[in-house]
This record gives structure tokens, sequence and C-alpha cells, in this order.
């Protein structure tokens, strides 16, 4: 028999408390009872494999979405330097550091709406050969279709910030001498 008990908060000294009231029941067999955590029991089932596989995916998409970033933030930033002595130019002549920071955020926009748009596609395509590979009950999660492009989003503006700042922080003065 297992018995699954909730508490506010798991220690040692919990577990032995339990222990000893389990052991004081009556007609109790001192070898049989034993008192573990949900996770250390699911780690001897049959669903550690499954945990391990989420763990290992979950990683590998974190540095995968990591990589992702950085490749993008090289990208950002190449654009922009390659593009400051156009950017000099725009704000020497006028142009509000709100228009040029909107347009270097707006390229990383639009690499997000295209990458958005591809990976939707493949991974429906993915998630309806999965469906009849892998019998389930279970309807994918909206969430899940939902926090990707969000996540997405989110990483795509945090590495086209740095980018744009750097161009409104170009001296229109010093980027034309050095051109020169």
């Amino acid at each position: 028999m297992t018995l699954v008990a909730e508490t506010g908060g798991i220690n040692r000294a919990t577990l032995d408390r339990l222990h000893r009231r389990l052991m004081a029941i009556p007609g109790g067999r001192e070898n049989r009872i034993i008192v573990r955590t949900l996770d250390e029991h699911l780690s001897r089932t049959a669903f550690a494999p499954e945990r391990i596989a989420t763990v290992l995916v979950g990683s590998s998409a974190t540095i995968a979405l990591a990589l992702g970033m950085l490749g993008l933030y090289g990208l950002m930033s190449e654009a922009s330097r390659r593009r400051q002595r156009e950017f000099a130019l725009r704000i020497a002549l006028g142009a509000r550091d709100g228009h040029v920071f909107r347009q270097v955020i707006g390229e990383g926009i639009r690499l997000v709406v295209a990458g958005t748009i591809a990976g939707i596609l493949c991974s429906v395509l993915v998630a309806q050969w999965l469906s009849r590979v892998t019998p389930s009950d279970e309807p994918l999660s909206p969430w899940i279709w939902i926090a990707a492009p969000l996540t997405l989003a989110l990483a795509v503006t945090l590495a086209s910030v740095l980018p744009a700042r750097k161009a409104l922080a170009s001296d229109p003065l010093l980027v034309m001498k050095d051109d020169m």
C-alpha cells in the first residue's frame, strides 16, 4: 500500500515524524514501512526515464534558446555596426532617438515574426506526426502554443536592445570623421 501525504514543507524531521506515527499503527511491520518524498518515489518507479527525458529536453531547449539569442545578438550587432554611418547621419539631420531605436528593434521583430511563422508550421507538422506515432488521449495545451512565441519574442527583444542602444550612442561627428 502507498500513502501520499501533502505537507507544508518537507525536511528530514517531518519524514521521521511521519515514519514514527506509521510505526505506531498496530499490525504494521517495521521493515515494510518506507517513508520518502514523492520525487524519491517517482525516481524509483517506471516514470523515472520520462522524468530524465523531460529534464534533458528542457535543458536542451534552454541551451538552444540561449544560443539563438546570442546568434541573434551577434547578427543585430553586426547589422547595427555596418549601418552606424547611416544612423549617425540620421541623428545629425535631426532624427529622434526613438525613431532609430524603433528601427533597429523593428528589424529584430521582423526576424521573430518570420521565425515564429516557420516554427508554428513546423511544430504543427511534428505534432500531427507525433499524434499518429504515439497514441495519447490528451490534446496539447494551448498555453504551449502561446508561450513559445512569446518567449521567442522576449528573447529577440532582449537581443535587439543592446545593438539599438549602441546605435543611439554613436556620436555623428566621430563616425563621420572616421570615414574620412
